[in-house]
């Protein structure tokens, strides 16, 4: 029998987000399983989901554990991502209300697997097993800012730079082709002075930003979970995924490249995940790519940009599909950020009346669905709209 586990949305930068946000993983999650909240979510909220269409998962809260001394089984603790701060968490609620909680060790060797100079050796490999495709370079790593003004003087060219642990469009800095700015520098030092190295990319002309999301399990096998679309922004920060049909998906994708192209990448990607991860790393990870313009004309993939060990928003987005999504529909999973209070809440009130839910066979055809509960006090919201 399959052990009840917890969900739980690990701290960001913005508290709110955290807060916001927290019952997203019983979305994802299990039919029986937990989904751990610092705060207990409004029942109304679920009393407004048609009950086709509503997360198995249990919200728990601190009061929840107090409350129900050892009424709760065996559970398995399944942060969003593994971190010390998560992982603290978890042994924190075991000590404090005495759960049977199993909770994944920390190792430091996590730190360097979830670095971007590991997803840099998984696309060594990548190239490796591909030596035919066309392939971006390999990102390189400074540890000075003069080395790389001195590289862009000596390559002129649209460049990004990343800072080695950072994920999702944050960390990010666009280089202007005519050299450093002032600003430029001072980013560079203090990235330097907090993680001790940049990596240095060309920016690429983009066409479509997409993901591969496997399982690696505790015999260092991956899973392939499936692909995911989605969308950015200018500066490559996160807008919301595609919900559609994988074979869907991967049609869009063929407007680009021979779905020849897209196997072999899709097998190499697999192969060097494993080869890279497997037997050092159990849990979800999700490889982000896109589809670029070369500079012959031609559309090339990106095979790793970067990879991020843990539950992604694109994983999210197949799992929604697959349990509330009707087969034949087209929408968009959507993580909207609203900075004035009540902006949300008017919003989220609009969506409801100008986009009402139509479901067809119990599964959502048509309209707008809030993931999480909307208040006076949220800014982010994270919904589904279906068109």
């Amino acid at each position: 029998m399959l052990q009840r586990k917890q969900h739980y949305t690990p701290p960001v930068h913005v508290r709110s987000l955290m807060n916001d946000l927290a019952l997203l993983p019983a979305w994802y999650a299990e039919a029986g399983d937990y989904v751990f909240t610092d705060e207990v979510p409004t029942v109304d909220y679920f009393s407004f989901l048609p009950p086709e269409i509503r997360p198995q998962a249990v919200p728990v809260s601190r009061k929840d554990f107090s409350h129900s001394h050892n009424a709760f089984s065996r559970m398995e603790a399944a942060p969003w991502g593994l971190s010390p701060q998560s992982i603290h968490l978890y042994n924190d609620l075991k000590e404090r209300y005495g759960l049977d909680l199993d909770v994944p060790l920390w190792r430091e060797d996590y730190v360097t697997l979830s670095g971007r100079q590991t997803a840099a050796l998984c696309l060594e490999e990548i190239r490796r097993l591909l030596p035919g495709q066309t392939l971006p370079p390999q990102p390189l790593f400074f540890s000075e800012a003069d080395e790389i003004e001195a590289y862009m003087h000596q390559y002129p060219g649209r460049y990004v730079l990343k800072t080695p642990f950072s994920s999702s469009g944050r960390g990010l800095l666009w280089l202007s082709e005519s050299g450093l700015s002032v600003a430029d520098t001072n980013w560079i030092k203090g990235a330097l002075r907090k993680q001790g190295s940049v990596s240095l990319e060309q920016a690429w002309e983009k066409k479509q930003d997409m993901g591969l999301e496997f399982y690696v399990n505790a015999e260092g096998k991956v899973n392939y979970e499936g692909l995911s679309v989605f969308h950015t922004n200018e500066k490559g920060a996160y807008k919301g995924n595609v919900l559609q049909s994988q074979s869907s998906l991967w049609k869009q994708l063929e407007s680009y490249v021979s779905p020849e192209m897209l196997k072999q990448v899709q097998k190499a990607v697999t192969q060097a995940v494993e080869y890279t991860y497997g037997g050092c790393y159990v849990g979800y990870l999700g490889v982000d790519m896109l589809i670029y313009k070369a500079g012959d004309g031609s559309f090339a993939i990106h095979p790793c940009v970067e990879v991020n060990l843990r539950y992604t928003m694109g994983l999210v987005a197949i799992r929604l599909f697959e349990q509330f999504l009707s087969d034949n529909a087209t929408a968009l999973f959507h993580i909207q950020f609203e900075a004035r209070s009540h902006q949300a809440l008017a919003y989220h009130q609009e969506m409801m009346a100008t986009h009402p839910i139509k479901l067809t066979d119990g599964k959502l055809q048509k309209g707008y669905l809030s993931l999480c509960p909307v208040t006076t006090e949220t800014h982010y919201i994270a919904y589904i709209l279906a068109t």
